[in-house]
């Protein structure tokens, strides 16, 4: 998410999230345990400067006959994951993999995040892979930035996701927005996003799917405010 410049939240989203594979754990994970140790940690869970590392543990919530046969599906959206990370100056870099246990197939994901602060731009980079046992691969990045413009920010990303499916579907997701701060606690935003599909690919904003090869545009508008 820290490196993500919309924080994976509208339309502007990283497709590296919307596409993914991960099935109902991405970007966080139900009934979950959470141990952090290092330095630089803070409410958007990013490693300031020094060695940072945390250990997730997560489970699913069945019935313990779920599926057919009875039983079959009851760890279903279990699993545990890992991070790791470093931060000096103006660099930060994390990197994280975990594995998610499903009846169809164990998802394996891995994933790297690094970004650089130049004051003027910040930019910001991700490498996903998702594995599924027996399945498909997924593989997607993300290139994006942020730029301050006096006390507001512009933000813009490019980011892809393709699966090793038949015809090796593929989506491109292109965001720009801008942040408008009227205080410390409150500020107005727009984001403008555009997918495109190719390859048999249907993914559209926001994860809805749509027509195969198609595309999607969608516009955020809103405000808001810290409690």
């Amino acid at each position: 998410t820290v490196y993500d410049p919309f924080g994976t939240n509208g339309v502007g989203t990283t497709q590296t999230l919307n596409s993914s594979l991960g099935g109902a754990t991405t970007v966080r994970a139900s009934n979950s345990v959470l141990v952090m140790y290092g330095h630089g940690f803070n409410s958007t869970y990013v490693g300031g400067k020094g060695f940072h590392i945390a250990a997730q543990k997560y489970q699913g919530e069945n019935n313990s006959n779920a599926g057919t046969p009875p039983g079959t599906t009851k760890n279903d959206g279990s699993g545990a994951s890992v991070r790791a990370g470093f931060g000096a100056g103006p660099f930060t870099l994390a990197a994280a993999m975990g594995s998610t246990s499903f009846a169809t197939g164990n998802i394996r994901t891995m994933n790297l995040g690094a970004d650089y602060d130049f004051k003027a731009v910040k930019l910001m980079g991700i490498y996903d892979r998702d594995r599924v046992s027996g399945g498909a691969t997924g593989k997607g990045m993300l290139f994006g930035a942020t730029i301050p413009v006096g006390s507001n920010q512009v933000r813009a990303a490019w980011s892809t996701y393709k699966t090793s499916a038949a015809g090796t579907p593929k989506t491109n997701k292109l965001a720009v927005g801008y942040v408008h701060n009227l205080s410390k606690r409150t500020a107005m935003y727009g984001t403008y996003a555009r997918t495109g599909n190719s390859g048999g690919a249907a993914a559209m904003l926001n994860g809805a799917t749509g027509v195969a090869n198609s595309s999607s545009t969608g516009l955020d508008l809103g405000i808001r405010h810290s409690f």
